[in-house]
């Protein structure tokens, strides 16, 4: 009989990188990030591709043609109470996101790129921030001594402002 002689290798555990998150401005202070699951793309485009509808609430810009999809833009910033840094003659950076059915453009001032944060440091953001941010958001995070607000997605989408539409 052959018998062969096997051993079996005992790999140390990966240590977890963590989630994938779009890091963006709010303003020039204010860090944000979003799971990188709820995000499609995001797109720089002139401010005049996105079409303003009137008697619309002033969070919504209007309306965009995205892959041949009609898709609200919202002024993330303007949403938590920071002054909206649209331009008239420039660029705007809108993250396409979606969570279930909903797909929804929001305008952010800087795209700042992708980062890799361990859920599990999330933060209770309550004295961190306003108040009013708060029902936005899952906590916080610190990284690189700079605080990121993490986004709670579906919050936002099922916030008060969007079911008017």
């Amino acid at each position: 009989m052959n018998t062969s002689n096997i051993q079996l290798s005992v790999t140390q555990p990966q240590k977890k990188l963590g989630d994938g998150y779009l890091r963006f401005k709010l303003n020039k202070s204010t860090t944000a990030v979003l799971l990188v699951q709820f995000t499609q793309e995001v797109v720089v485009l002139p401010n005049d591709a996105i079409t303003s509808i009137p008697n619309t609430s002033e969070l919504l810009l209007g309306l965009m043609n995205w892959r041949n999809r009609i898709i609200w833009v919202v002024d993330l910033p303007r949403i938590f109470g920071f002054e909206s840094n649209i331009s008239p003659m420039g660029q705007c950076n809108i993250i396409m996101t979606r969570h279930g059915a909903e797909t929804i453009g929001l305008m952010v001032p800087e795209i700042k790129g992708t980062v890799r944060l361990n859920s599990d440091n999330i933060q209770p953001a309550d004295n961190q921030v306003a108040p009013h941010i708060i029902p936005y958001l899952k906590g916080c995070i610190w990284q690189e001594d700079e605080l990121h607000l993490v986004f709670n997605m579906q919050s936002i989408l099922q916030s008060l402002f969007l079911q008017e539409k």
